[in-house]
């Protein structure tokens, strides 16, 4: 009987790993980077999240600074919201939305190298009058959490990133008025 149990559960544990089935977090995107050397730019509680889901990449190094970098990758806008999502019918809060968007672009010599991501991550949270310090620590857990997500989401979609048209990066540029262009 004990046999056979431990033959059930070998091959079980065969059988996932012929599937493919990986522990999510552990590996390297799947899709290369088209960059072999990145610099975190900005502020904020994502940064470090983000620094370290770049660096689980062998393949690509995550410079100092912004001179010894192929592209920079810039965090152009953070931010983060706690909504009330339901409430009970003595009006006290049932639930939260908790919300956290990142915006992100990618700059090679200087000049914006595909369009700028942007990631939002949500998450409930249940509410009780009776639990609040419980309340209070699942909340942090799920505000690091979030962060981690969007740190994740961020590295994969750069395997993605195309560079821009050269008729859409002219774009970027500002204009020049009419009458200061020379007349032909």
């Amino acid at each position: 009987m004990r046999f056979i149990r431990k033959l059930l559960l070998l091959a079980s544990l065969f059988a996932l790993t012929a599937c493919g089935f990986q522990l999510r977090g552990l590996t390297a995107p799947l899709a290369p980077l088209p960059f072999a050397s990145v610099y975190l730019d900005g502020q904020g509680s994502v940064m470090s999240e983000l620094g370290k889901a770049l660096a689980r990449d062998p393949r690509l190094t995550v410079a100092t600074s912004a001179a010894q970098a192929e592209v920079v990758l810039r965090l152009s806008d953070e931010a983060s919201a706690k909504d009330i999502l339901t409430i009970n019918r003595a009006g006290r809060v049932n639930e939260y939305l908790l919300t956290l968007r990142v915006t992100a672009e990618l700059l090679r010599g200087g000049e914006r190298y595909g369009e700028p991501r942007t990631v939002i991550v949500r998450r409930r949270l249940a509410y009780f009058d009776s639990a609040v310090l419980a309340k209070e620590e699942e909340e942090s857990f799920l505000w690091r959490d979030m962060r981690r997500d969007a740190a994740d989401q961020l590295a994969r979609s750069l395997a993605y990133m195309k560079p821009l048209p050269a008729a859409a990066q002219q774009s970027l540029k500002p204009a020049v008025p009419r009458d200061a262009q020379p007349v032909r």
